[in-house]
């Protein structure tokens, strides 16, 4: 009988220690994943542990509790105007040498050096190292941007983002709370938002060079084209000058081949070599007129179309 009376109490006995029991497993018992290192922090010795790298797990005593410490890429990303979910804070207001205002966006990647977690974590308790390296960045890019005109931006944009690059990676590498934990830095200039006026000026000035590209060149190729026409032209009255020069040559020649030894004197020699030419002119003319001609003993020439 007594033994029936103490079932119930030794099933309650037994669920409270399994109770008991498995809450001491899950405040003894911790595990980190891949890009991850675990700190243990002990209250009572007042004292951290070294990092352990993740893939991991464990049990520590009752009154330590676990830090988990993210060391693979991490980034921060400021755009928009802090209502955008997928920034981290909004974009960086800014000014150029100019005095003109921009808003840049900007994408940091980084990794934290798993030697040196321990004294990042003592320094920063609370993890909110990011709000550091997110104030460094403002303020070199405010540092950076005042050193160029808003037009220098535009056209060295490369050379804008590496010196920005630079100036953020040496100030965070020399920021003694970060304790030199921010390697592997990477910088991504995402965009530079100037004011809608300045930008639409900057449209309509690239418009017109354009344009003006577009003019000088259509100048230089009709240019092109009339020398490459008036060379034409020139040789081919060259060429008619030339063909000119080697027919009269040829009708001399011939005229002298048919006197032979003959003893005309030079004015009738000319008036022959005249009344051939003339003769060849008409032949030519009749051709391409027409008509036909006719000379008489006394030199008259009569002209007649054909039917």
């Amino acid at each position: 009988m007594n033994i029936r009376m103490n079932i119930p109490k030794l099933v309650v006995a037994t669920a409270f220690a399994m109770i008991i029991l498995t809450l001491l497993v899950m405040t003894t018992f911790y595990k980190a994943g891949v890009g991850e290192c675990v700190l243990l922090v002990d209250p009572a010795a007042h004292s951290v542990s070294n990092p352990v790298k993740g893939p991991t797990f464990g049990f520590k005593a009752p009154w330590q509790y676990v830090e988990i410490i993210y060391t693979a890429t991490d980034s921060i990303g400021m755009w928009g105007d802090g209502t955008d979910p997928t920034a981290d804070f909004p974009a960086i207001d800014c000014f150029s040498r100019d005095q003109l205002e921009m808003k840049i966006d900007v994408m940091v990647r980084w990794q934290l050096d798993e030697s040196k977690i321990k004294k990042l974590y003592e320094n920063y308790p609370l993890k909110n190292w990011k709000d550091t390296i997110a104030s460094i960045i403002r303020e070199q890019i405010r540092l950076a941007t005042k050193e160029w005109s808003a037009i220098q931006t535009i056209e060295y944009r490369d050379v804008v983002r590496q010196k920005i690059a630079t100036a953020i990676e040496s100030k965070i590498a020399g920021e003694k709370s970060l304790e030199g934990a921010v390697i592997n830095f990477e910088f991504e200039l995402r965009n530079i938002k100037y004011p809608t006026a300045y930008t639409e000026a900057i449209e309509a000035k690239l418009a017109a060079e354009q344009a003006k590209i577009q003019a000088e060149y259509e100048a230089e190729r009709m240019i092109t084209l009339a020398n490459a026409d008036a060379a034409k032209l020139l040789i081919a009255a060259n060429a008619t000058a030339q063909q000119k020069i080697i027919d009269a040559q040829g009708i001399q020649e011939a005229i002298k081949t048919l006197l032979g030894n003959s003893s005309l004197s030079e004015e009738n020699y000319s008036k022959l070599l005249n009344t051939y030419i003339t003769l060849k002119a008409l032949e030519q003319i009749a051709n391409k007129e027409g008509v036909y001609f006719f000379i008489g003993t006394d030199g008259t020439i009569l002209l007649q179309p054909q039917k």
